[in-house]
């Protein structure tokens, strides 16, 4: 749990034997509820990136941006002090120091010569300026990611998380989404800072195993109309209880894999639905098939296969990423509910 803090002089408030929700329990939650929580969880993930991308038409050059931003936060933190969103947006320039091009690269897996490439874009881009190890965001950098559309989307996935484990005697009730919203906008940079130490190690992931994040994009529209229909199938079964049991975090990936499909997603859906080009859509689409680990049908549409060695890697990290997100919710349901921070 998070330690509770005095609201007017920001500084911890040393507290006796705080309570801590258990992650095993929403992990076991999620699972328990796979295919609903797996669909809000692609949604989401689908929306954001689409969202990243449309922004910045490069999403390395936005992952180092909100690491940055990230690391701005933490140490904001290690000294005791937080924002609200107003309070955050309503500065002039945030100047980071010692920034580490080395350390980037290592934490981000992207190559050092690539980090400062980025950082030279973003500058062009009167997003912010670079002075040795030291960056600075300007008015127009520190607005240019203000995540209105993503708090909308993440106060809607957290919601839906919340009516799921409320019928849970240690959860309590369920916030809504507008209580969400307002708590996070009320504690910003607390509630950003735990979001992004999910989202950005996400990320990284996905792109170590797809070898760039537009190819995960691509990928990830076709495993949602397969996630789609996986659903719709288990819905329509007689059986519908016993489909249901069937189904957990071992076996869900395979299971959406080798779904029987009535029809694929083609090129031009998916540029339309990600704002990826189509040219660049069919570039990626070509690297996926050849990685066998999706096949085109006569109509010129695209499903997932399970061949490829790649799938072993994607199952993988299907595996890790559902402790991830138990952690998120785990720590922020806390943060809501057990730390000093009110609405």
């Amino acid at each position: 749990m998070s330690e509770p803090i005095d609201i007017k002089t920001k500084k911890i408030i040393p507290q006796l034997n705080p309570i801590k929700f258990d992650k095993s329990l929403v992990l076991d939650n999620l699972e328990q509820n796979i295919l609903t929580h797996w669909d809000t969880w692609g949604k989401f993930q689908q929306a954001w990136t689409n969202s990243a991308y449309r922004t910045f038409k490069d999403l390395e050059k936005y992952i180092v941006m909100i690491y940055l931003i990230r690391n701005h936060w933490q140490n904001l933190s290690d000294k005791f002090i937080y924002y609200s969103m107003d309070e955050f947006y309503d500065q002039n320039e945030i100047t980071i120091d010692k920034i580490n091009l080395i350390q980037i690269s290592n934490e981000l897996n992207i190559p050092k010569e690539t980090i400062r490439r980025k950082v030279n874009e973003l500058q062009d881009a009167n997003i912010l300026t670079r002075n040795g190890k030291t960056i600075t965001f300007n008015k127009s950098g520190i607005d240019f990611q203000k995540p209105q559309e993503t708090i909308e989307l993440l106060s809607n996935f957290i919601e839906k998380k919340s009516k799921m484990l409320e019928g849970n005697d240690w959860f309590g009730e369920s916030w809504t989404k507008e209580e969400i919203k307002k708590f996070i906008k009320k504690y910003f940079t607390i509630f950003w800072l735990r979001f992004f130490k999910m989202q950005i190690p996400f990320l990284i992931r996905h792109k170590n195993v797809f070898g760039d994040l537009e190819s995960w994009i691509v990928w990830g529209n076709i495993a949602l109309t397969h996630q789609y229909n996986l659903a719709k199938k288990i819905d329509s079964d007689l059986y519908n209880d016993k489909a249901k049991e069937r189904i957990g975090f071992n076996n869900y990936y395979s299971s959406v894999i080798n779904i029987k499909m009535k029809q694929g997603v083609n090129a031009s859906s998916i540029s339309d639905i990600s704002t990826i080009p189509r040219a660049t859509v069919i570039r990626k689409l070509k690297y996926l098939v050849k990685a066998d680990c999706i096949s085109k049908t006569k109509n010129l549409e695209y499903v997932m296969t399970s061949r490829g060695k790649m799938n072993k890697k994607i199952a993988s990290n299907f595996l890790l990423n559902q402790n991830y997100v138990a952690e998120f919710l785990t720590d922020v349901f806390d943060l809501m509910k057990n730390s000093n921070f009110k609405l």
